[in-house]
């Protein structure tokens, strides 16, 4: 009898028993990408450095794309002052440039540091707000090209944690005025007229509830969405309601395409459609948010995939590193990816109309995430000069069911089907009617060809389990499943 398993389009599910796991799931996913051509497990690519470290051991604390007019728009990166004064520095980059800082924001930052830098872009200017557990509010200040005022079109305006554009004001969340706090706060400006903006913190704000603090800001469906931990609430200029008993833990996880707005907090993922009532769209790894810490993710969304960078954490029994989740959003899955570096924010950049993923860690380096249109794929981490740190990469598909339960089965034979298989190795583990419990995993072998066979020495059972790993700096891999010839063994005794 020939059993075959090539199905692996459910993604991810770490939170059902192995034994109940539907077809096409996988226990363990982890930078194995089963989206970007359906039918195969291909291993992901790895990412490289954006010119040069920006500053020694210190970390990227804000990250954005400032598009100020078409055809001219540049990286910005703030990050601590290397020299231990306490500042922090704002940095640009063109497609084709260095990095290059900008004086006048340190001036103006002088004694900040440890911010979290939020920025927006709005008539030409990019707008900066800002906040540090330790030295609270950073000071407000606007760019336009490259030139700094901490005057232009900022004065009388409040200090905020957030900070986003919604139809013709800028909108700040969780604010400080005069040195006065007020969390619950969001102000706006003014209408833009001769191409600027003006702030009247007298008149100018809506608040939310007295007891919550705002913890994010979002903007889709002709609506400004504000967030608190617990709850969510619309305005749309005229009006302002609460609309959900759902909150967000951090501003950095919402995101939106489209009709979608996704979001995060310590219950999993959230998703509105066309500003629907939320669904939770985290189950099947609900234990990354059970077992992390919610207020510190982020999330970038890219070529409709949402990813959500959840950082150290033990699920199932096995510790992750730096690790991010994906979830993508055509086939509705999810995996995982541990990467090299310890990221702190990611930004998108738009480079020639291709947008790709840029992500800042915690030794001064910006990263770009390698695609598989890429003309030159990186495959390693931490690439600078054309050389890295191998990826791993290990999957752990569902138990397969190999027929009628009243006996058990010999495998004589599996046969793994590859494309550029380099380094892939698997193994396998059985379960029969009489143990109820999986056995340990026995390696099957290395792949090297587009079809590999394995003779295979067990006992009889009737489910098997099939994992997978690599780690290396080889073109990626492309694994499609496998076929295994079976027979009766024995019966089984009830």
């Amino acid at each position: 009898m020939l059993v075959q398993n090539f199905n692996t389009l459910k993604g991810a599910n770490t939170n059902v028993s192995p034994f109940l796991m539907p077809e096409g799931t996988a226990v363990v996913l982890n930078g194995c990408n089963p989206t970007y051509k359906l039918g195969a497990l291909i291993k992901d690519l790895g990412y490289s450095r954006v010119s040069t470290q920006i500053e020694n051991s210190k970390s990227i604390t804000g990250l954005f794309n400032f598009r100020q007019v078409p055809g001219t728009e540049k990286m910005l990166a703030t990050v601590n002052d290397a020299d231990g004064d306490d500042d922090t520095q704002l940095f640009y980059k063109t497609a084709a440039g260095a990095w290059t800082e900008i004086a006048g924001a340190e001036a103006t930052w002088n004694g900040y540091e440890d911010i979290n830098v939020e920025m927006e872009n709005f008539i030409g200017y990019c707008f900066f707000v800002g906040h540090g557990d330790t030295d609270g509010f950073l000071p407000v200040g606007s760019l336009t090209g490259t030139t700094w005022s901490d005057a232009v079109n900022v004065t009388n305006m409040p200090g905020a944690k957030y900070i986003k554009r919604y139809r013709d004001r800028l909108y700040l969340g969780n604010c400080d005025s005069a040195g006065t706090a007020y969390p619950y706060r969001v102000y706006f400006s003014s209408v833009p007229s001769a191409g600027a903006i003006t702030w009247t913190v007298a008149s100018d704000f809506i608040d939310v509830d007295y007891s919550e603090q705002i913890t994010g800001l979002g903007e889709n469906w002709d609506r400004l969405v504000i967030f608190t931990e617990y709850s969510a609430y619309t305005y749309n200029q005229e009006q302002k309601k609460k609309v959900w008993d759902i909150g967000c833990s951090n501003h950095r996880t919402i995101r939106t395409q489209g009709e979608y707005m996704f979001w995060a907090n310590r219950d999993g993922v959230w998703l509105s459609v066309s500003g629907g009532y939320p669904q939770n769209i985290a189950g099947n790894v609900i234990d990354f948010f059970r077992n992390g810490t919610p207020n510190n993710f982020f999330a970038e969304l890219i070529d409709e995939e949402y990813i959500l960078y959840v950082g150290d954490v033990t699920v199932n029994g096995v510790a992750y590193s730096n690790t991010e989740l994906i979830f993508n959003i055509p086939t509705q899955t999810w995996r995982w990816r541990e990467n090299t570096d310890n990221m702190t924010i990611f930004a998108r950049f738009n480079d020639s109309g291709k947008l790709r993923r840029y992500m800042g860690d915690d030794d001064g380096n910006v990263w770009d995430k390698s695609k598989y249109t890429d003309t030159s794929l990186v495959y390693t981490d931490t690439t600078v000069s054309g050389t890295g740190v191998s990826i791993a990469a290990n999957f752990e598909l569902a138990p397969m069911f190999l027929g009628d339960v009243s006996f058990n089965k010999r495998i004589k034979e599996i046969h793994a089907f590859a494309e550029r298989a380099g380094g892939l190795k698997l193994k396998y583990r059985v379960v029969d009617k009489n143990s109820r419990a999986l056995t340990e995993y026995i390696e099957l072998g290395e792949l090297t060809q587009y079809v590999s066979t394995f003779d295979v020495e067990t006992e009889g059972g009737v489910l098997l389990q099939v994992a997978g790993s690599e780690y290396g700096s080889n073109p990626f891999w492309s694994f499609f499943g496998f076929a295994m010839d079976v027979e009766k063994q024995s019966d089984i005794l009830n």
